[in-house]
């Protein structure tokens, strides 16, 4: 299975940045036909803010080839479900900014459901493996969890 878990990516300073931009560029994204995106989002080209740079940078740390960021956008979830999908690119990458719960990602992994939790200020990264968000639990109240996702290209 080719997913990883890294924890401790950014300092608070870096954290604090990171969501005042997220807040300010949060829409309601349009979702794909057959598709559901709960909460908001940013469009896919916020890693070409500064604010991002440092947790960029972080990403060298673990991704030991050469990489272009062909997208990058923010989430911002109450919970809600988010329909199962995979990405195209060569990596795929979630950053778990603020998550009180450690909500975190399911993977469709041989027909089996595979979790991993995900505290605050950690990052997964993985290849095109069918993906889900899991909603909160009936009856609990909302969330409020904010996650940065990458599609990276490998250098050739």
């Amino acid at each position: 299975m080719d997913i990883s878990e890294h924890r401790h990516i950014l300092n608070k300073k870096q954290q604090s940045a990171l969501l005042k931009l997220i807040n300010k560029k949060l829409v309601r994204v349009p979702a794909d036909p057959g598709k559901y995106y709960p909460g908001l989002q940013t469009y896919a080209d916020l890693h070409l803010s500064k604010e991002l740079q440092p947790l960029i940078k972080s990403l060298k740390d673990y991704i030991h080839e050469s990489f272009i960021i062909t997208k990058c956008w923010a989430n911002h979830t109450d919970g809600g479900y988010t329909s199962w999908h995979s990405h195209t690119a060569d990596l795929s990458v979630v950053y778990y900014l603020k998550n009180k719960e450690s909500l975190g990602t399911l993977f469709k992994v041989n027909n089996k459901i595979i979790s991993f939790q995900a505290p605050e200020n950690s990052l997964i990264i993985f290849k095109h493996q069918t993906h889900s968000v899991p909603p909160r639990k009936k009856g609990t109240p909302k969330l409020n969890r904010y996650s940065i996702a990458f599609e990276i290209s490998i250098k050739k």
